[in-house]
């Protein structure tokens, strides 16, 4: 069974949504600029791993695969350009779907969106499988990339439709990879960070007659605040991350006003929501008076 330690912490965030810079390109919805060289080798392998999962050991006539965004190097480590090849991808696939229903991306990006979440909480491929199977796919592609020198390599891996090692690897190495080359603008869009759909805590307006933590303004420190419980999806994913939250700490210590700032998956969210609502603070000062303030919280949960 898996121990968990959790904490509590008072802290100011700041999250940063990046926007997609629109640019010219035959795709509709990933806005990529690619040379026909790495557009063949895309569908290409589009096409190899269309067939794969035609022949996978499954029993579903027609299965649901949804295509994750392309980490760097390992799971939840998001790039911008790992977002958009994942797009250009997942639209590749659906022209070889005959016999399969590809999950439409949008609704990933609804979800992480929803629950104001991050790419990096796709912290393994049994996070992000798990999480494809709430959203109504039978299996995920994972794919991540790792730059060499003037190129960089996507490696693509189906979880969740029979694929495990006591079956024959159904992607020899020759038929995994795709190597693209990186020009200026591919080389900077693998550094930027992905889309991140946690909330920009400046977003969040000010209210009358609330305050900020600041110069004359002493924060609310917590007097009885036990942590979030641990939700059993989350314990069978072995998910470990935080939640931030945002909330008034009233005059008379009550917590109201409660906003997500950044989420987390399996339900953790509702818990740390359901946690903070049973707190009681010591308020703010301002003058020496109890005050109503505004303040980050943050529940973290890790699995050893």
């Amino acid at each position: 069974m898996c121990s968990v330690a959790q904490r509590v912490t008072l802290r100011l965030c700041l999250a940063v949504f990046l926007l997609v810079i629109p640019s010219t390109t035959k795709s509709q919805s990933t806005e990529l600029i690619l040379d026909r060289v790495d557009e063949g080798k895309l569908n290409l392998l589009a096409s190899q791993t269309a067939q794969k999962i035609r022949e996978a050991p499954i029993e579903d006539a027609q299965p649901s695969v949804l295509v994750i965004d392309f980490f760097r190097n390992s799971p939840g480590t998001p790039s911008r350009l790992g977002s958009l090849l994942a797009d250009h991808f997942s639209e590749s696939l659906s022209a070889y779907s005959n016999g399969m229903k590809i999950v439409d991306r949008k609704i990933l990006k609804d979800y992480l969106t929803k629950e104001w979440t991050t790419l990096e909480n796709l912290q393994s491929n049994d996070v992000c499988l798990r999480i494809g199977r709430q959203l109504g796919a039978m299996g995920v592609i994972v794919g991540t990339l790792s730059e060499k020198e003037d190129s960089v390599t996507l490696t693509l891996k189906i979880e969740g439709l029979g694929l495990n090692a006591k079956i024959e690897d159904p992607f020899p190495r020759s038929g995994t990879t795709a190597v693209l080359l990186l020009n200026e603008d591919l080389r900077r869009m693998f550094s930027e960070p992905g889309p991140n759909y946690a909330r920009k805590p400046d977003e969040i307006p000010q209210e009358p007659g609330v305050f900020r933590s600041g110069p004359g303004v002493t924060p609310p420190t917590c007097d009885k605040c036990s942590p979030p419980d641990y939700s059993d999806a989350a314990r069978a994913a072995k998910f470990q991350g935080n939640v931030t939250l945002s909330l008034v700490v009233t005059p008379d210590g009550q917590v109201n006003s409660i906003l997500v700032v950044k989420g987390a998956p399996f339900g953790l969210t509702s818990k740390a929501i359901e946690a903070v609502q049973r707190w009681h603070f010591k308020p703010g000062l301002k003058d020496g008076m109890p005050v109503a303030v505004r303040v980050e919280v943050e529940s973290s949960w890790t699995v050893y």
